[in-house]
């Protein structure tokens, strides 16, 4: 019997799917230095052979461990064939240098390679562990990695991930690849560190567990253990467990690790939906809480649909700027807690951002008092006509979205929101959709600037999720069908990209009058070839 297709599909707005196609442009070149990669190394756990060679597509390994048993040198790629599945950890110990990078990517069609290591006293879970520099991991697939059973911080959780970069390993790139349900997707202890482009769906269950107990921290997407660290276009789903001590713990993003320095993080661009927050830092409860201190961390341009909370901060923070975000804390995703900015202690900058909110307050905790803001806007949800206290906001009410029920957070032609920003050209260049932002003049409030239908955005544009979902093509169901509605006659374009930003399928491509439409795919890429079962965009 043929396997059956497990096609998922998720909903790309076409802002966020305009940010991964930059993204690839700028790999495409950054990607030319390796035109004098040393040496090429082949592995395909399905028609590979360890006594192979490994140095060619027709001589593959079968195992990744066999990355072991030689001595990577700058410039060298390992390539993992699509279709292929690794169980078990490896170490990456050698180094490459900034113009030549070790790589370690994909090739052939298919699915992308997947890893998993289902044991957390092999390496702490690990699927690749990366103790050298100038590394870059891309196109790959890690999954259902575990918790863990040991709670200390130095042996257990600090090496926890299916990514795990140790301290000292440093100018490392980790994009492009897919983590699903991992306790927690990546871990990175080395400074200089670039994550960015990659999507992650977390798991429900807590990081670390004890029999008879409801466990103690929940999963968690992106762990920075040390400061010099940016983290960009990402999305970041579903980190969040109720089995907790806290009623609820997990999160997107935190700053955790009180041996080293919390120094410079740029936060940008990124998608989070349904985790237990979006960045946390931890203080007290840490080793030498010292050294905790957030110094210069700088979070813009994010779209933030969580529950739990928006940020946790627990640490002081100096110099700490949040700019732009469009924050939606109306959801609990089953968390019992009801949080907006929990801020242990004030001074942290709030600028431009859009804070949709269910709690009394947008800001709580001892620091709230202490915040210092500019140019917000505030709605909350149980009263539309309640005005923040804040004396330096934008405004307070309907910010004028045009569908903020069904998730659509970009601005009406009217919205108050516009022109309600301060300028901020000196330190941000696109938004959220990756739009240029105007060098003068006001700024809008939130992560998406208004477009102008005229350039070549269709105001009041609306695209569904696709039905069924997820789709596996067969005898019974043959299609997915692909809603979507426009106000005017225009022409339109509708495509369907795999998570590495390759076009599969164009749907549609004609003028088309106002209305409500639908195409339907079959699962099959533009040469009629049956895709396989993964995760796909569609943009319109």
């Amino acid at each position: 019997m043929a396997p059956r297709l497990n096609i998922l599909f998720t909903l790309m707005t076409k802002h966020l799917f305009r940010c991964l196609l930059v993204l690839l442009v700028v790999t495409f070149v950054s990607n030319m230095s390796f035109v004098l990669a040393q040496k090429k190394y082949y592995i395909d756990s399905q028609n590979g052979n360890d006594s192979n060679d490994g140095r060619s597509k027709d001589t593959p390994w079968k195992s990744h461990t066999m990355i072991s048993k030689v001595h990577l040198t700058p410039g060298d790629t390992v390539f993992f064939k699509r279709g292929s599945q690794f169980v078990g950890p490896v170490e990456i110990t050698e180094s490459g240098t900034e113009y030549s990078p070790i790589v370690l990517t994909s090739y052939g069609k298919g699915e992308l390679p997947r890893f998993t290591n289902p044991n957390d006293t092999d390496m702490n879970g690990n699927c690749i562990r990366i103790s050298g520099s100038w590394i870059v991991v891309e196109g790959l697939c890690f999954h259902d990695t575990p918790p863990t059973k040991n709670p200390d911080r130095l042996t257990s959780i600090f090496k926890m991930g299916a990514i795990c970069i140790l301290p000292g390993a440093n100018h490392n790139i980790i994009r492009n690849n897919v983590f699903i349900r991992c306790t927690k997707a990546i871990q990175s202890t080395g400074e200089y560190t670039l994550i960015t482009n990659n999507y992650l769906e977390g798991p429900n269950h807590p990081m670390w567990y004890e029999e008879g107990a409801r466990g103690g921290w929940g999963p968690i997407g992106i762990h920075l253990g040390i400061g010099n660290q940016e983290v960009s276009y990402n999305v970041i789903k579903n980190y969040l467990t109720t089995k907790s001590p806290y009623g609820s713990d997990g999160g997107a993003i935190e700053l955790d690790d009180g041996r080293f320095h919390k120094d410079n993080f740029y936060i940008h661009h990124n998608y989070t939906e349904g985790n237990a927050g979006f960045i946390e830092s931890s203080w007290k409860y840490d080793y030498n809480p010292c050294v905790q201190e957030v110094h210069n961390l700088r979070v813009a341009f994010n779209v933030n649909v969580d529950g739990q909370d928006w940020l946790y901060m627990w640490a002081p923070c100096h110099d700490c700027y949040f700019d732009n975000n469009t924050v939606i804390r109306i959801y609990d995703f089953t968390s019992p807690l009801n949080d907006v900015a929990y801020l242990d202690f004030g001074g942290i900058h709030f600028r431009n951002n859009l804070i949709i909110y269910s709690a009394d307050d947008a800001y709580q905790g001892p620091g709230a008092s202490g915040v210092i803001t500019e140019n917000n806007w505030y709605l909350n949800i149980n009263d539309w006509s309640e005005n923040h206290w804040d004396p330096y906001q934008a405004g307070s009410g309907d910010p004028g979205l045009v569908d903020l029920e069904n998730g659509d957070y970009h601005l009406k032609s009217d919205s108050p929101l516009r022109g309600k920003g301060v300028n901020l050209s000196e330190y941000y260049s696109v938004d959220y959709e990756g739009n240029p932002l105007p060098k003068n003049g006001a700024w809008d409030v939130g992560a998406l600037q208004f477009s102008n239908p005229s350039t070549g955005m269709i105001e009041n544009l609306k695209l569904y999720q696709n039905y069924p979902n997820p789709f596996n093509p067969g005898a019974t169901v043959k299609f997915t069908i692909i809603s979507f509605v426009i106000p005017e006659t225009n022409n339109v374009t509708m495509t369907v990209y795999d998570l590495m930003g390759q076009k599969i399928r164009t749907l549609l491509k004609s003028k088309v009058h106002p209305g409500d439409h639908f195409v339907r795919w079959d699962g099959r890429d533009d040469d009629g070839n049956a895709v396989p079962s993964g995760i796909y965009f569609y943009t319109l």
